[in-house]
């Protein structure tokens, strides 16, 4: 679900008096230690172009350009009176730890029950006759509602182009569907997440996504399922980035956090299928679906006091995955109602999603002044997504459910995360 959040700690290479990248965090962590009065930050930045054969990190294109303004003949083009006319006049040059949240990890789907659970509608009295949960599904009126909640951790890797993090994303849905005929059901969903990150050298960012989803699930045949889900998420996001400058002879200048606020906008298309082949309580069968997803970030410009803050332009990313795995679930009756612990794994392939160039520029410098272009990183292509789940169908149209899911083989990302829900027929 959910959305669905990326970037550098590469080293800075500087001719002359060009700023070495790891002496300058080494010198601002011993000042930090000294107590000198320094801030930690990290950040998402955007704007995105076209992409260049010529892969520049943010940190050495952001420091290239200052360098080029601050070396320019007079006049210089710098806002008079600035704290980066001030950078310029010490010779400083930018090292930051650059941008860390411009790839975005896949959108885990938002709840198992979205999906199939309108499927083979059965007397609950009767033995199952196949262990899948859809081919189970309690014997529900034209109206059913649900409410699921629940949290995933994700990693962020470090890497050349960009910065790695630790999130915690905590979110809940709700929603209700109807069934217009036996085969067809028809709903709607409202998903909220909050994605909160730290970046392994400071600083982090705040995203809360806010999603209706309209969805359909409809039952060509016994045992057989398709599902079709169209989303629209808005995203409010607050990003920090740790923005440090300094010269040879003087590691730190400056040294602080900036701020950006954004918003974004993202569409989404998820489609799955499957087959479930029943042998007396168990049942195994195919999955596939396709993911298809179009982000789209406004312009923003970062705030604060420390003469490194940014200007990006908008930026768009699309996104086309297909999803080809196998589910397994096995059906046991109990006292109370049906137990049904099911198992999946699936193979993940983007097809449309590469590495993008972004353009910027320093908001203090003037409009003559050049803006300087970085790439972000490039994203992984083929990842596998493995879910652990039961659940627990009862009495007077009740069913209970519980759901882990992981990404694992994904270069840049890994995460782990896990939904309670329950959902009433009437």
């Amino acid at each position: 679900m959910f959305y669905d959040l990326k970037q550098n700690l590469a080293k800075l290479e500087i001719n002359g008096s060009r700023l070495d990248f790891d002496r300058c965090l080494s010198a601002w962590g011993t000042a930090r230690n000294l107590r000198f009065p320094l801030s930690a930050f990290g950040f998402l930045a955007a704007t995105m172009s076209l992409q260049t054969a010529s892969a520049q990190t943010f940190t050495n294109a952001s420091s290239d350009n200052l360098q080029r303004i601050c070396t320019a003949p007079p006049p210089r083009p710098v806002i008079t009176g600035s704290q980066l006319n001030l950078i310029c006049d010490q010779g400083g040059t930018a090292a930051s730890s650059g941008v860390g949240t411009q790839s975005q990890p896949t959108s885990l789907l938002i709840s198992q029950q979205l999906k199939k659970d309108a499927q083979t509608k059965q007397d609950r009295q009767d033995r199952p006759k196949s262990g899948s949960a859809d081919a189970i599904a309690a014997n529900w009126g034209n109206f059913s509602t649900f409410l699921t909640a629940g949290a995933t951790t994700l990693r962020h890797r470090n890497n050349e182009f960009e910065q790695g993090y630790n999130a915690t994303i905590p979110s809940v849905t709700v929603g209700g569907g109807y069934s217009i005929t036996k085969s067809l059901e028809a709903g709607l969903a409202f998903n909220y997440s909050n994605s909160n990150a730290n970046f392994n050298t400071g600083g982090g960012f705040n995203v809360d996504s806010y999603s209706p989803i309209l969805y359909v699930n409809y039952q060509p045949f016994d045992n057989a399922f398709a599902s079709l889900a169209l989303g629209y998420t808005r995203q409010n996001q607050t990003n920090n980035r740790l923005a440090v400058a300094g010269t040879t002879n003087q590691p730190i200048i400056v040294s602080g956090l900036t701020t950006g606020k954004l918003s974004a906008n993202q569409y989404t298309l998820n489609f799955l299928s499957g087959y479930d082949h029943p042998i007396d309580t168990f049942t195994i069968g195919p999955r596939v679906g396709v993911d298809v997803r179009q982000w789209e970030m406004n312009s923003y410009q970062e705030s604060s006091n420390t003469g490194l803050e940014l200007s990006y332009n908008n930026q768009y990313q699309t996104s086309i995955q297909s999803t080809l795995g196998l589910a397994a679930s096995s059906a046991h009756r109990l006292k109370y109602g049906i137990l049904v612990p099911q198992l999946s794994a699936s193979w993940v392939h983007e097809y449309s999603n590469n590495s993008r160039t972004i353009s910027s520029h320093f908001v203090q410098a003037t409009n003559a002044a050049p803006s300087f272009q970085f790439q972000t990183e490039n994203p992984a292509h083929d990842w596998a997504v493995i879910n652990l789940g039961a659940s627990f169908v009862m009495q007077r149209d009740v069913q209970v459910f519980a759901n882990f899911l992981t990404v694992q083989g994904n270069r840049n990302f890994e995460s782990y995360g896990g939904n309670l829900g329950v959902k009433f027929g009437w």
